[in-house]
C-alpha cells in the first residue's frame, strides 16, 4: 500500500445519521454528565517509504452537533491532528449560539485541510482527537460528534 511512486489515499470515515445520539455517534456530554476528553474521533495508518520526497496532504471532516434545551449557549471545542502522538495542527471551534425555537439544534462540519511535509519513514498514524471541551450558558446541554472522516492523500515528489 502506497509503495509506489504514484499518490495513494488512505481513509477512514464514519457516517452517522442522526448526530444527536443516534447510532454511531459519539456522546460528548448529556445533562449531568462530566466532560472526558481526550478522546480519538478518527484514526489511520499511512506507509511512507521516503520522507525526504514524501508530502501527505490531510483533510478531515468532524460534524459537532449540540442541543441546548433552548437557552443560549457558548461552546467550544479543540480538535488536535496527531502524528504518531506528535500534534502537528490545533484547531480551536468555537461559537456563541441562540436558538431560534423554544428548543435548539445545531450541527457544524468542521473541515480543515493540512499537508504534513516529510513525515517520518515507516507506517505513520494520523489521528484526529477532541481534547478540549467547554460550555457555557446551561447545564442542560448536549453534545455529540456525528460524522466524522480523516483522509490522507500521499504525494512522492
Amino acid at each position: 500500500m502506497g509503495l509506489k511512486q504514484k499518490p495513494f489515499v488512505v481513509c477512514d470515515s464514519v457516517s452517522v445519521l442522526d448526530p444527536y445520539g443516534g447510532e454511531g455517534s459519539i456522546i460528548l456530554v448529556q445533562s449531568g454528565m462530566s466532560v472526558i476528553t481526550p478522546l480519538t474521533i478518527v484514526s489511520i495508518d499511512v506507509c511512507v517509504r521516503q520522507s525526504q520526497k514524501t508530502k501527505v496532504s490531510l483533510d478531515f471532516l468532524s460534524q459537532a452537533a449540540i442541543e441546548d434545551m433552548g437557552l443560549a449557549t457558548s461552546f467550544g471545542l479543540v480538535f488536535q491532528l496527531q502524528r504518531n502522538g506528535i500534534v502537528v495542527a490545533t484547531i480551536n471551534d468555537e461559537m456563541d449560539y441562540v436558538p431560534a425555537g423554544s428548543t435548539g439544534r445545531y450541527t457544524n462540519f468542521s473541515n480543515f485541510p493540512l499537508v504534513d511535509d516529510e513525515p517520518d519513514t515507516g507506517i505513520n498514524k494520523y489521528e484526529l482527537i477532541l481534547n478540549g471541551l467547554s460550555f457555557t450558558g446551561t447545564e442542560n446541554i448536549g453534545m455529540y460528534i456525528g460524522s466524522r472522516s480523516l483522509k490522507a492523500t500521499v504525494f512522492i515528489v
